[in-house]
């Protein structure tokens, strides 16, 4: 954006893993968090795919601008365009997204509909658990607390990195986390301060409801096969979410969908149930693995 030219050039950390030559998966993650939420799924995955990720301006590894720093999803989607193409060099990939990386993928969408000659090929868009539309939306009291101008800043203030994490412990997972793995959640948070921009970053909830329709729409114009996997106890992007985009945009477009549920995650589902959502992602990709899925683990939508 024009207005953040001053701030000059950020950090953004990136990671991939597994052999080049496999097949690519590029995964976007959520909000408030970082890759390191995809870290079991590229334990799982990284055997038979090459999987990247990047941490957006705000979260994880990356740098966090404050001061007046206005933070974009369209830019959080050019900057993607720009790693694809120019740091991981990928030709073909499939994109992974979460949370508020959904709508990240989406505005990626979009600029990949709109190439004359697109400089890489997205062979299937796995969209899960994130709020890709707010009015079914159930947002927690401190996400609407954070939002607001007035109580979001001070909120932001006196927020750190184990707050947050326990946070998150405590409602977003259906396992129990470690005290490691809390204690890495809040270390990743204290990064540059991270917790204290936590008001200028969740405000891309302003920008996913000036723009989610036309984002929903470019998703059922798509020409990209399109997946949508949710854990079922989410009670921030309830399964109502999924099951409106899935019987308005998705179910009955010209190209191909498909909708996964898994009953026991929430929604950090890929954290809950790591094994169920590679073997989703090996199906659809039709990897050749063998499928490890019984009927009370997950079940596809018909």
């Amino acid at each position: 954006m024009p207005e953040n030219a001053r701030f000059g050039p950020l950090d953004v950390f990136t990671i991939c893993a597994g052999n080049i030559d496999n097949p690519a998966i590029l995964f976007i993650h959520g909000y408030p968090t970082s890759s390191f939420d995809f870290r079991e799924l590229f334990e799982e995955l990284s055997l038979n795919y090459y999987v990247c990720a990047l941490d957006t301006p705000g979260y994880g590894f990356s740098s966090k601008p404050r001061d007046g720093y206005l933070y974009s999803i369209h830019d959080d989607a050019r900057l993607v365009d720009h790693v694809i193409r120019e740091v991981f060099k990928l030709d073909k990939f499939a994109l992974f997204t979460h949370d508020k990386g959904d709508s990240v993928g989406l505005a990626l969408l979009e600029l990949y509909q709109k190439y004359d000659e697109r400089p890489y090929q997205i062979t299937r868009h796995f969209i899960t658990n994130g709020n890709i539309y707010l009015p079914l939306a159930q947002l927690t009291q401190i996400q609407k607390q954070l939002l607001d101008p007035v109580s979001g800043p001070v909120l932001a203030a006196n927020l750190n990195g184990t707050l947050l994490a326990q946070a998150l412990a405590t409602s977003t997972y259906s396992k129990t986390l470690s005290p490691d793995e809390i204690a890495s959640l809040a270390s990743i948070f204290d990064y540059q301060d991270g917790a204290k921009v936590q008001h200028d970053v969740i405000q891309y909830l302003n920008q996913r409801s000036r723009f989610e329709v036309g984002w929903l729409e470019t998703l059922r114009n798509s020409d990209v096969p399109a997946t949508l996997i949710w854990g079922e106890q989410d009670q921030i992007s309830p399964i109502r979410v999924a099951d409106y985009v899935w019987t308005k945009y998705l179910k009955s477009r010209n190209q191909v969908s498909t909708y996964w549920r898994i009953p026991q995650a929430n929604h950090y589902f890929q954290n809950d149930a790591p094994r169920i959502v590679a073997s989703i992602v090996n199906s659809e990709l039709k990897s050749g693995k063998d499928l490890y899925i019984r009927n009370e683990e997950a079940y596809r939508v018909l």
